[in-house]
Formats: C-alpha cells, structure tokens, sequence
C-alpha cells in the first residue's frame, strides 16, 4: 500500500476461458477514460513499468485493486475519495430523505468523492456525493464513444453511509479509501488545535497543538454531531489523536484548523512498521516531556471568546506501554492553529528510503534553523474507555452490553424520556427508532431525544 505504479496497457480477460478480450483503445491506454470498463465475468490485468516491470491484477468482476492518481490526491481535504462496497451498489437520491427522486446507482467497487455527511429526519447518515460513471458499463456496450473513448455522465446525489439496521440488514454501503501515505498538516489557527480522545468533539481533551505545528495524519472520519453537518476529523500518527479540519461554527466562522501542506516523504512503504511504531514512541515522549511551552488551545464549538487554558497541566507517565497508545483505532483528537510560514518539524527523522517525489517535513522548512512548535498533551493517552469500545473490540461484548435491536454494536446512545433516560442501543438505532416515533425499546416510554454517550 501506497506504492505509486506506472501502467501502460490493460489486458482485460474472461473469467471463464481465460482468453484475452478485445481492447476498447488502441495501443493501451488513453488520457482522461475510465479504466474500470469492463464488469461482471472479466478480470483485468495492468502492465507496469514502475518502480517494475511486469503484470499486476487491476480488477476482478469491476473491483479494482489499484487506484488512479498518485497518493497525494486521496490525502486531500475537499476531494475525499470514498468506494462502494455493497454488492448492490449505491442508490442516488436527489434529497436526504429515502422518500426522494431515485437519479442513479453507482456500481459496487466505483469510486466517488464525498462533500458532505449529515444525518436526515429518519436517523440514517446521508453522504453528499460526486461520482463520474461510464454511461455503458458493460462489456456488451464496448464500441461506444468516438475512436473507443467511454462517454461518461456525472452523477450527484445523496447515498447512505450504511444499510437500515432495522430493514433486518446491516453493514456499509460506502467507505472511505485509507490513507495510502500519511500526509502533512500545517496548524494554521491563530489559538492552535485542540487535541481529543476521539473522534467526537465531547470527547476528552488531551492536549494542543500551538499556531505552526506540522502534524502527521493517517486517516480521518466524519464525527456523529452535529447531526445537521457532521465535522471532518483527521486521525495523528501513532494514536496521537484526533483533530478538527475546521472550527464547529457556522460560515463564515468556520475558519480552517489545519491545511495540507503534502505527504510525508519518510514514509517507506516497504517498512511501515518502522514509521508508525516510531510514531507510538514520539507521542509517548509528548506525554513525558516536562516543559511544553505552548499557547492556550482554543475550543472547537466555543465562539471567538477569550480561550482558556488547560485546566491540569500534569503529565502523567505512561506505564501501560507503547501498545497501550495503539489499543483504540479512535485515536485521540485536537483541533490546531496556523502559521503564515511553513517550518520543519522536529520529530521527523531521517530515512534512507525516502519517496524523491515527495515532501518531508525538513522540506516545508523556510529557513533550516526554526524549529517548529512543541506539541502539549495532558492526560491518559490511551483513549476513554467509551472510545475503545467501538471498532473491532464490539465484535467480543458480553451480549448485555450489545444494542438490543442491532445486536451487534455497543450501547453508545441514551434514550431520554422525562428525567430519566435508558442505555440500550447504538446512536444509529436510536436515532431510527426516535425519528420513526418507537417507544423505548426498555420501558416503553416515549423517547424525547437521543444523546451519544461517553464514559470518563
């Protein structure tokens, strides 16, 4: 992963004689067409010349293996790069609500961009989408188009992130494409960026990150509030945390956390091993370093208030181990500041096997001799237990702590009726069962709101 190839032919075969099909172009491939041609029943193969030479499989049945475009365009924060991975695609509608003018289906294995993430009147999680098809995607239609050029349509529209959990289905319908090399943000808040346990905003603060941090980041992810415009969040290196891509307000307010500066050219994908167990060790020095000289964080969803600053300024060692910073996938989160100039940072180290094609952090240097701001981190680095339970470990919850109408998930979601509430199912749930006027599902009391919970 994250290996840049250069192809120079297609070789499409049929699944069930193994003989070559016919090529849609001549003399392999053209600028500017689709490669994902060929569907149901065919393999394709794509000739390489880079970094070797030889024959790799580009896709099966229409999934590909491989994407298009180097790795810097899938680390970008306005061309979010998402793919289908339901079988039965991903039904287009006009509008957020499923009641809405059905425009297209995006095959199972396309990719497509996603704008936005917010969450309708019955509880579902809607994804604004953008995606270029080809108007014949079966093999039978392969002469359309001039000189064997694929005419192409554009589709926008509104999916679901995941199939209805009370439809008796469940799983996603569309995911993000990871990271494929860790990318470089610049803080560029004047008040720097917060730091949090986890992906949600009401999650633990841990530490900041001052004006002019450059910051390692290897995914990210929509948070679940608010639910009328979910914030994107970007994931640190090493379980470092989780950080804001712009503040919780509403425009023009909304003023950039973070800006992408380009990919991190010490990453060696033949070795990432190395780079993230070095990344462990740095956020673990964080922890342990006595006397960070930072600025007061500023927070995501305060105003333009005057910030305030950390309320415990202790650090506390971490006894638990380097495994304990990599125990949650949730990471912890911060929201960062800004700087007018780019300046190298600190912790990036030398590497033999460094990308030429692109940038480290020592590169973004305006001068070789500032160094960049100190990161400050306070509390326990491992993440709420909240927080850990999501992911893989719901997979090993005792049965009465799995939502009692998916069950499958953790209870992460409070039901409120009265002055009382009742801890039974996931947020995605019970925000169902509220929008569509069910009852508690435990007392059977009307449910008055639906709020996420997190245990401190």
């Amino acid at each position: 992963p994250g290996v840049t190839v250069v192809g120079t032919e297609i070789i499409t075969v049929d699944n069930r004689s193994l003989q070559p099909v016919p090529q849609r172009t001549q003399g392999g491939l053209n600028h500017g067409r689709s490669l994902r041609t060929y569907r149901r029943g065919y393999s394709q193969f794509l000739k390489i010349e880079s970094p070797i030479t030889g024959y790799v499989l580009y896709s099966v049945d229409g999934y590909a293996y491989l994407g298009p475009g180097l790795p810097s365009s899938y680390v970008k924060p306005g061309a979010w790069i998402w793919r289908v991975t339901c079988p039965d695609g991903a039904y287009v509608r006009e509008g957020l609500e499923l009641t809405s003018v059905h425009v297209d289906t995006i095959p199972h294995g396309s990719f497509l961009r996603v704008t936005r993430k917010t969450v309708n009147s019955m509880g579902l999680s809607r994804l604004r989408v953008e995606a270029s098809l080809e108007i014949n995607d079966e093999f039978d239609d392969v002469h359309s188009g001039e000189e064997g050029e694929s005419r192409m349509r554009t589709v926008v529209g509104w999916i679901s992130e995941s199939l209805n959990p009370l439809s008796g289905q469940r799983g996603p319908i569309a995911q993000p494409v990871p990271f494929p090399i860790p990318a470089l943000y610049r803080v560029r808040l004047q008040d720097g960026a917060v730091i949090r346990s986890g992906v949600e905003l009401s999650s633990s603060q841990i530490g900041h990150a001052p004006l002019g941090s450059i910051l390692k980041v290897i995914g990210r992810s929509f948070s679940e509030h608010p639910m009328d415009q979910c914030i994107e969040r970007l994931q640190l290196a090493g379980g470092g945390g989780w950080v804001s891509v712009r503040l919780n307000l509403p425009p023009p307010s909304d003023d950039l956390v973070v800006q992408l500066v380009g990919i991190d050219g010490t990453f060696d994908p033949d070795d990432p091993g190395s780079f993230h167990l070095e990344s462990q060790q740095r956020v673990i020095s964080e922890y342990r370093d006595p006397n960070p000289l930072v600025g007061p964080p500023v927070d995501e969803d305060a105003s333009h208030a005057s910030p305030a600053l950390l309320p415990n300024r202790e650090f506390r060692s971490l006894s638990t181990g380097i495994s304990s910073i990599n125990d949650t996938d949730d990471g912890t989160s911060f929201d960062e500041g800004g700087s007018s100039s780019l300046e190298p940072e600190r912790h990036v180290g030398s590497n033999s096997r460094v990308n030429h094609n692109v940038a480290t952090a020592a590169d973004l240097s305006t001068n070789g001799s500032t160094a960049a701001p100190t990161l400050f981190r306070s509390g326990i680095g491992g993440g709420s237990t909240g927080m850990m339970m999501m992911g893989s470990m719901a997979k090993n919850l005792p049965p009465d702590e799995r939502c009692l109408i998916c069950l499958t998930e953790p209870r992460t979601a409070t039901m409120v009726h009265g002055e009382t509430g009742h801890i039974a199912c996931c947020l995605t749930c019970a925000r169902i069962l509220k929008a569509r006027g069910d009852r508690c599902p435990v007392c059977r009391l009307p449910i008055d709101s639906v709020i996420q919970q997190f245990w401190a």
